[in-house]
């Protein structure tokens, strides 16, 4: 296969990994959208769908997932779907569709159950994507943490690892005045879920890791019984040292996005790959 027929080179994203990750939060979206009207037409859907100790008492364990996607005021479903798709739209190119959708899934049963924990003999019931949507902009800040926003009323642009923070310690001080009837260990447990899965997906890899103090150097390391992908490069059998990219180490670069996703090559394999997209244009 040559190096344009690869969707990734297509252009400065990574090509059907961004496709088929967009994608999925354009679904995500429309499943809450549609869970929102239904809510509202159907009152007794959302009482059978939202978090409450009371239907995890009995057996309703589906509401650990199910509250992620219901909303029954406009605003709220419109600013969560709004952070989704802005947030999203970082972290879905690097990771594709179907992680993408694993995030979404850890950050709103993670915040769900920090939440159940600590209401446990609460009446009260919990719904909304607002653990999710955290966990995706922890995600944004971990792969794209230069990134940079408005935020108003403030004039001057904040970087997405500097918003994560501050929305982050917003959110502790929030919780310990507790009066907004807000249920902000959602959200934190968002936090916690997002960087956990992040951590444990993509480890040393990350762009920024607020607990890592140095970069570490490659070394194997097993998840699941899959192993971490080996480097293609200086220390690659498959790659040459310099010069021109060659056939076989293009291969090996290819064929490691393919299998592993585009975050999962080194600065130098990265450098190599766009070398060899330069090599094909002046050929041409």
């Amino acid at each position: 296969m040559a190096l344009y027929d690869r969707g990734y080179m297509r252009g400065s994203s990574p090509g059907e990994q961004a496709l088929s990750g967009m994608g999925m939060i354009m679904v995500l979206i429309a499943i809450n959208v549609v869970l929102f009207l239904a809510g509202n037409i159907l009152p007794g859907l959302a009482e059978m769908l939202l978090l409450t100790p009371q239907g995890i008492r009995s057996g309703r364990i589906y509401q650990l997932v199910t509250a992620g996607f219901l909303h029954l005021e406009f605003f709220h479903l419109f600013f969560n779907m709004w952070g989704l798709y802005l947030f999203g739209g970082l972290v879905a190119p690097h990771i594709g569709g179907r992680r993408f959708l694993l995030l979404y899934l850890i950050g709103a049963v993670t915040g769900n159950l920090l939440y159940l924990v600590l209401n446990w003999h609460s009446a009260g019931g919990l719904l909304g994507a607002s653990g999710a949507v955290f966990a995706v902009m922890v995600a944004a800040a971990l792969l794209e943490p230069n990134q940079q926003f408005y935020i108003f009323p403030l004039p001057v642009p904040m970087k997405t690892r500097t918003l994560v923070i501050c929305y982050t310690i917003l959110e502790v001080i929030l919780l310990a005045n507790n009066k907004d009837g807000i249920a902000h260990l959602a959200h934190l447990g968002g936090v916690i879920g997002g960087y956990l899965y992040m951590k444990l997906s993509f480890g040393n890899r990350l762009s920024w890791d607020p607990f890592r103090r140095k970069p570490a150097a490659w070394r194997p390391q097993f998840r699941g019984g899959a192993p971490e992908p080996p480097p293609v490069g200086r220390a690659g059998n498959a790659a040459q040292s310099g010069g021109p990219v060659g056939a076989r180490e293009l291969d090996a670069l290819l064929d490691k996005v393919s299998r592993y996703g585009i975050n999962s090559l080194s600065e130098y394999e990265l450098a190599r790959l766009r070398q060899a997209r330069e090599e094909m244009r002046g050929g041409k």
